[in-house]
């Protein structure tokens, strides 16, 4: 199944290591494909974000908004809406990826 991450989450005030934490998880013991969502003239650049931060180990891929189905976590319209990634909101996220999967 597909995890589909609104790329825009990797972004201060989010923490990359807890995107880093979700994305581990999701890929090694929910078996998830882990794809990034955004414009396409961004990829390079969020790509360049997450590799000069150990973050982009277990992202497979970028897609542009409504290219794959799968379960989504957005800031909003999503099955996991957060406005962050942060220590803060990790068990939550953690919990609705078991719950959903």
């Amino acid at each position: 199944m597909n995890l589909i991450i609104d790329a825009g989450l990797t972004e201060p005030p989010s923490e990359v290591a807890v995107f880093r934490d979700i994305t581990l998880y999701s890929n090694v013991f929910l078996e998830h494909h882990i794809l990034l969502e955004c414009m396409s003239d961004m990829k390079d650049m969020y790509w360049y974000w997450l590799k000069h931060r150990g973050a982009f180990d277990y992202v497979e891929d970028f897609i542009e908004r409504g290219q794959e189905h799968g379960i989504t976590i957005r800031p909003e319209r999503a099955n996991i809406s957060v406005k962050y990634l942060r220590a803060e909101t990790l068990n939550k996220v953690i919990s609705r990826l078991r719950a959903i999967s």
